[in-house]
């Protein structure tokens, strides 16, 4: 969950959100991860030793998102710098690991690209939620880099991954990098400060901003081509999977829909669903019937340029 704050750990007892460790693992607990343990406890009524719940998820992300632990939450954004918390972008590296680690937002060893905080010390299960997903993906990145310099891949896949970043946090939650790929999540339901009707309007100008920043529209060549995919509806959204692999993500149709649009995409291109566009003015891109893969009837979409 973004960030935290006063319940950082968000896990359940303190064997529970160790996977049941020993006396000698407990102690890799920070005290903030400790602080926010009892802070979630307090808030979800639970006594000293009971285990937390799944429906305690929503109070664990409502801790990370005001008060101390707002206010935490954005000064890890700020800190320098990348590779980051997909989730609560507190950095990994630079100057800014140097406060960040220590309060235990390092990379989960269960899921790298996430912080212990956000992932090891959180209750298991979510909730379902109207959610907006973003998938941007390279074209002809594989085909680029057939038998080139790894190193040279590497350092563009840096790049776009710093563009996305600076482009789509704090609103949305950078749920996975995927090799050439990025999937983001916009979630009303739990971020307060963005109302339901104002997620297709954002998640367009993201995508808008996130090909401009590779340079389309620019009036020479992008870095990279790229193809933005769109969908807004329920999902299911929490930590699933079990003790030894979490995965902070999103599971359901608004899920598949988005990354089967994007492949749809052409370079410079943004394909949102049906859904998403009744959320924006009647003139936003040109309207386009699909066939999607797993649907049965072809789909309506739009198509929309920079």
């Amino acid at each position: 969950m973004t960030a935290p704050h006063e319940a950082a750990a968000c896990g359940g007892s303190l064997d529970e959100a160790m996977g049941n460790a020993h006396d000698d693992e407990q102690t890799r607990l920070t005290w903030w991860q400790r602080a926010g343990i009892k802070a979630l406890r307090r808030k979800a009524g639970r006594r000293d030793g009971e285990p937390l719940k799944p429906e305690d998820w929503e109070i664990a992300w409502r801790l990370h998102e005001t008060g101390l632990g707002g206010v935490v939450s954005s000064v890890l954004r700020v800190l320098p710098h990348s590779p980051r918390c997909a989730v609560c972008a507190a950095p990994f590296a630079g100057a800014g690991r140097f406060i960040a680690g220590p309060l235990g937002y390092r990379p989960s060893r269960k899921n790298p690209t996430v912080c212990s905080v956000c992932v090891e010390f959180a209750p298991p299960g979510g909730m379902k939620m109207q959610t907006g997903v973003l998938f941007a993906d390279l074209r002809g990145f594989t085909a680029r880099f057939d038998g080139a310099d790894p190193e040279q891949a590497s350092l563009l896949l840096r790049r776009f991954y710093r563009c996305a970043e600076d482009v789509l946090f704090p609103d949305a939650v950078i749920d996975k990098l995927i090799g050439d790929e990025v999937m983001a999540l916009y979630l009303p339901d739990l971020k307060k400060d963005i109302d339901h009707a104002e997620v297709p309007m954002l998640m367009l100008e993201h995508a808008r901003d996130l090909l401009r920043s590779v340079g389309y529209g620019s009036g020479e060549a992008p870095f990279v081509e790229m193809g933005i995919g769109l969908d807004f509806g329920e999902a299911f959204v929490g930590n699933i999977g079990q003790r030894a692999l979490y995965d902070f993500t999103a599971v359901g149709d608004v899920v598949n829909t988005a990354s089967r649009l994007q492949r749809q995409a052409a370079g410079g291109e943004i394909v949102l669903s049906e859904r998403v566009a009744h959320g924006l003015p009647s003139s936003t891109g040109s309207r386009v019937l699909l066939t999607i893969k797993g649907k049965a009837d072809e789909q309506v979409a739009y198509r929309v340029s920079v």
